[in-house]
């Protein structure tokens, strides 16, 4: 206990004894073991809380320490960007129509890195329309895809793991406008692949994951699609008058050997070149067969928030039948279905915002 609390205690019992001479020397020891008593339990009390202060306060330290560890494990960014074109006519001469278009995407990545763990994960997302004079809407792009790779670095710069991929799109999609034919829709077609394999990540710009032991899983939900054999799923059964015995299924299991490479850059100041390649070989059917899925996405800044941007995609699957047309008399006619190179080409200048 402070003496000096004592002291000016023991002085003001004094003072009060001798102005009114009431407090006998027996009350004054009393009062003066009382008040010794609740210094030293508020002492005690004080001594407590500091104690409980002290400890939260090392509490909030260490948890501060390990948020700022595992933050610099961590590199997260991604481009975010809307493009916008349209076109208006007023009594013009040479003909056209109005028209209004809309693209967005949104590519981000989340890599963590420590000791010998890594989690590589990025995730894309693209949609277009466009309207023309009082036609409907109509999507001119349309993806869904998250990739996930966990892997535990085997030697320098190559790491020994899973990958996980999923792709799909948002809508339904048709060949022309006012067309009830449908295409394509969510999870129609649909694919997940597992695979394990090695990933070689020397730096922040270049990955590539190789895999002799591949699973592909094609979903089509949608029974006429699943029917129509579209997507590689095996079709309906129909008896010879035509009537259904048995429907087509809606999910293709192939198993087989897979690529996937991806490349970005800053190509110089304002100026973002990314690129990724997906080959697939089947080994149960038709090897030699290899599917293609390689996409570039360019971005020239203009400046903080305005940028253009070149996105390209190409495509070839001998699963994925495309409608193919004979020009008879300046008519195009239907001649049936069959797999072809798929070319994609969007430009654009709208609001860009990179992080």
């Amino acid at each position: 206990m402070n003496i000096k609390i004592l002291i000016t205690l023991s002085l003001i019992i004094c003072l009060g004894s001798s102005a009114f001479g009431q407090v006998s020397k027996s009350d004054t020891i009393r009062i003066y073991d009382s008040l010794a008593r609740v210094a030293k339990m508020t002492e005690k009390k004080i001594a407590r809380i500091h104690d409980s202060l002290a400890s939260y306060a090392k509490k909030l330290k260490k948890d501060s320490a390990k948020r700022a560890d595992s933050a610099k494990h961590w590199d997260i960014g991604g481009i975010i960007n809307v493009a916008f074109s349209q076109v208006s006519l007023t009594n013009w001469a040479a003909g056209g129509q109005n028209s209004i278009g809309l693209v967005s995407l949104a590519c981000v990545h989340a890599n963590y890195k420590k000791d010998k763990i890594s989690w590589l994960n990025s995730v894309d997302l693209e949609y277009g329309f466009q309207k023309i004079d009082n036609s409907p809407l109509q999507k001119t792009t349309d993806k869904i895809e998250a990739t996930s790779n966990l892997g535990y670095t085997a030697f320098d710069h190559t790491l020994a793991g899973v990958l996980v991929n999923f792709k799909s799109q948002f809508a339904p999609g048709y060949q022309f406008l006012n067309d009830s034919n449908l295409l394509s829709k969510f999870m129609a077609p649909g694919y997940l692949t597992i695979a394990v394999g090695l990933t070689y990540n020397p730096n922040k710009t270049l990955s590539i994951f190789m895999s002799p032991a591949t699973l592909k899983y094609t979903f089509v939900e949608d029974q006429m699609l699943a029917d129509e054999g579209q997507y590689g799923v095996i079709p309906a059964v129909y008896d010879a008058n035509g009537n259904l015995v048995q429907h087509g299924k809606e999910v293709l299991l192939q198993a087989g050997a897979y690529f996937k490479g991806n490349y970005t850059v800053t190509v110089c100041k304002g100026v973002n070149f990314t690129t990724n390649l997906e080959l697939f070989s089947n080994y149960i059917k038709d090897p030699q067969d290899i599917a293609i899925d390689w996409t570039t996405l360019i971005q020239l800044k203009v400046n903080k928030f305005i940028s253009v941007t070149i996105n390209t995609e190409l495509i070839y699957d001998q699963n994925i039948l495309v409608p193919l047309y004979n020009d008879i008399n300046n008519i195009e006619v239907l001649r049936g279905k069959g797999p072809r190179t798929q070319f994609k080409d969007i430009s654009g200048v709208g609001l860009a915002y990179n992080f």
